[in-house]
């Protein structure tokens, strides 16, 4: 044989032996995903059509054509030109409040108390309980937006207890057979960081503030079984609006009893970044070390209240309300609070702290500066940091403090925050951009059940400032707009970075968690408008579909 042709024959068979075993040996995965728009969220924000998953670890992203060709797998998935993003990170809710939504009465957007009465009544001769609870009045949607008083409640009943939360959790209106059991009178002395609203006689007049609500919850029947069935409401609306992981925001005792035992049975389908309740002296006789990631429950932060909320009057201002010139808020930041700080700190937990005035957001700078002294990296977080002074915006970078915000609190609260604060406070209130700005970055989340804890919204709030109907037209003091590389970012890495994530979870790439939320729409590119209707057609966790919205409407 001519030795040209030898060569050629040997070098066609070379080929093909090589293309053989090369398709032939493609890397094994449980799970691909391809022929989608894949937003990796990570500092170039590449993008892909398809990524490889074994167990519950990303082993390769790229286009459709190169995953396919390189990885095989049993269980493929076609995106069918779907959006596919890092699992969204709520990096502040409750969820045990969530489920128990589902539970008692729901008062958000009732327009009087006349309305709410009517839902009591309806509630009282359907179901025979004797505690009635309820969350969700906001007297600022009423046209009388006086608080609401125990008379209106005690022409209910006088022998059952009413307790009804404000949207934000940090007021309580009660009827008399409340007060009466909790020894609430004329003659009780306030509580430090709350306040017992009182006529013009010192009666109490039903409304509860901030630390004050603990003399009537002091009294109200625990029970673990409730707890369970709420953290498991709470854990399902979450899947379904497309989480993958949730930072619960000041857990008590059974709550931490829950998620341990659920973790210890591996039931725990989303990651649960836990931050115990500061104040809850029962944990704090038994501090130790944290927990780290034990099958999706992480134990390593605690969360304090600095002051209450701006809906009630009780965030802590520098300077007295512009509706209210007597009033200046409700400052809870005790020297045993901050020493409890303190000692959960020197333990290695992340402290988070609620602030939402102006004071109290430079209360807790000033102290978060103090403890911090030579220790790097403890990425201490200011929870809200809704109103704040111009000067202490860049103090967030200087000092490494993480702003773990909202971004639906500005939207539900511009038609009366202004009122509130005054035109030229309200300048540095819900001040995303002026953060971002500063080289900081902000931590997402929606302060479920307050808000909605649907991410979309959320994402949609802080691109647009404008509620659902589009209102205001440019968006309510628009210059502080994220953009939607940043508002992903905040609900993603930023996310992961404040609970210390960073390194394994919070952006799509090889090495990376196998978290993502899977989306109807591409919320990065199509108009703002068409945000609102886009819907989650798939959660995964660790590699797993957790959520389908298919198999959920075949049901």
């Amino acid at each position: 044989m001519n030795i040209k042709y030898l060569i050629i024959s040997l070098s066609i068979i070379t080929f093909l032996v090589f293309t053989f075993f090369t398709n032939s040996f493609k890397e094994h995965s449980t799970l691909i995903l391809f022929n989608g728009k894949i937003y990796s969220a990570d500092e170039n924000n590449s993008t892909y059509e398809a990524v490889a998953i074994e167990g519950n670890k990303i082993i390769g992203v790229g286009t459709s054509e190169f995953i396919l060709k390189h990885f095989e797998s049993k269980n493929k998935i076609d995106l069918k030109n779907k959006t596919v993003f890092p699992g969204f990170i709520d990096a502040h809710a409750h969820v045990s409040g969530i489920g128990k939504s589902f539970l008692e009465l729901n008062l958000v957007s009732t327009n009087s108390k006349e309305e709410i009465v009517n839902l009591v009544k309806q509630k009282i001769e359907s179901k025979n309980d004797e505690w009635i609870f309820g969350r969700g009045w906001d007297q600022n949607d009423w046209d009388d937006k006086n608080f609401p008083t125990k008379n209106i409640l005690n022409e209910i009943s006088n022998t059952h207890f009413i307790v009804l939360y404000r949207i934000d959790g940090h007021a309580m209106w009660v009827n008399s057979k409340v007060l009466e059991v909790a020894n609430i009178t004329k003659e009780t002395v306030e509580i430090d960081g709350g306040k017992i609203v009182r006529d013009e006689f010192g009666e109490p007049t039903g409304i509860l503030i901030d630390n004050a609500m603990q003399l009537v919850e002091n009294i109200i029947p625990k029970n673990i079984e409730t707890r369970y069935t709420e953290i498991f409401l709470g854990i399902s609306k979450c899947i379904e609006n497309g989480l993958t992981e949730i930072h619960d925001m000041g857990i008590d005792v059974n709550t931490i009893s829950v998620y341990a035992e659920l973790a210890q049975q591996n039931q725990l389908p989303i990651r649960i970044y836990g931050a115990i309740d500061g104040n809850d002296t029962i944990i704090f006789k038994f501090i130790s070390k944290p927990i780290i990631n034990f099958n999706n429950f992480t134990l390593r932060a605690t969360k304090f209240s600095a002051d209450g909320a701006l809906g009630s009057r009780g965030a802590a201002l520098n300077e007295p309300y512009s509706d209210d010139k007597k009033n200046t808020g409700i400052l809870n930041f005790s020297d045993v609070t901050k020493q409890q700080m303190k000692t959960y700190f020197e333990n290695g937990f992340q402290i988070c702290t609620h602030a939402i005035g102006d004071r109290a957001n430079k209360e807790v700078l000033d102290y978060y500066e103090k403890i911090l002294d030579k220790k790097t990296n403890s990425r201490l977080r200011i929870e809200h940091a809704q109103v704040l002074r111009k000067e202490d915006i860049v103090r967030f970078k200087i000092l490494g403090i993480i702003p773990s915000m909202q971004p639906t609190h500005a939207t539900s609260d511009m038609y009366w925050a202004e009122n509130r604060l005054g035109n030229e406070r309200i300048k540095y209130a819900y001040a995303w951009k002026d953060i971002l700005n500063s080289h900081s970055i902000i931590a997402s989340g929606s302060d479920a059940p307050v808000e909605n804890v649907n991410p979309i919204l959320g994402f949609y709030a802080a691109i647009t400032r404008a509620d659902k109907f589009n209102y205001p037209e440019s968006g309510w003091y628009g210059n502080q707009k994220m953009t939607r590389t940043e508002a992903l970012k905040s609900f993603t890495i930023w996310a992961a970075y404040s609970a210390f994530e960073e390194s394994w979870k919070g952006t799509i790439g090889k090495g990376k968690i196998a978290d993502f939320t899977i989306l109807s729409k591409d919320i990065m590119q199509i108009h703002e408008k068409e945000i609102l209707s886009t819907e989650v057609e798939m959660t995964i966790v660790d590699g797993k579909v957790i959520y389908n919205k298919s198999e959920m409407n075949n049901k």
